[in-house]
């Protein structure tokens, strides 16, 4: 006859009644863990895509900017244009230096990331630079 025919809990179901609970513990324990990290995920694909907004930004304001007639103003609103596009970067700023010294433009676009999680640095910046274009006229050349 068995130990529990015979009235006496086997040691399975003993062993068992010690852990009541465990399953409710471990799950408070784990599934925070599990949800900041898929949060992490998204935070770097939304990371990802503000710096992918900036650099292209940043490039289309250096095309804006490097005609030989433009200003920095144009650099500025190629640069809107696309952030307003994209919609993925806070606290958009964006500078822009036509240096026709030295023939160049420079533009920085900075901001950040949307968080989704409360820690971390989320901020982006890109830059991009080129030359003014001159004309040269068909005799000069």
């Amino acid at each position: 006859m068995s130990e529990a025919a015979r009235g006496r809990p086997s040691q399975r179901s003993a062993r068992l009644s010690g852990e009541a609970g465990v399953t409710s513990t471990e799950v408070a324990i784990v599934m925070p863990t599990v949800l900041v990290l898929i949060m992490l995920i998204f935070q770097v694909g939304l990371f990802w895509h503000a710096k992918q907004s900036a650099d292209v930004a940043a490039e289309e304001a250096v095309e804006a900017a490097q005609l030989a007639d433009a200003t920095e103003q144009d650099g500025v609103v190629g640069a809107e244009a696309i952030l307003n596009q994209a919609g993925n970067l806070r606290d958009a700023r964006i500078s822009v230096d036509r240096n026709a010294a030295t023939g160049t433009v420079t533009v920085t676009v900075s901001g950040a990331a949307p968080a989704i999680v409360p820690f971390g640095n989320w901020r982006v910046e890109a830059q991009a630079q080129g030359s003014i274009e001159r004309f040269i006229p068909a005799g000069e050349r």
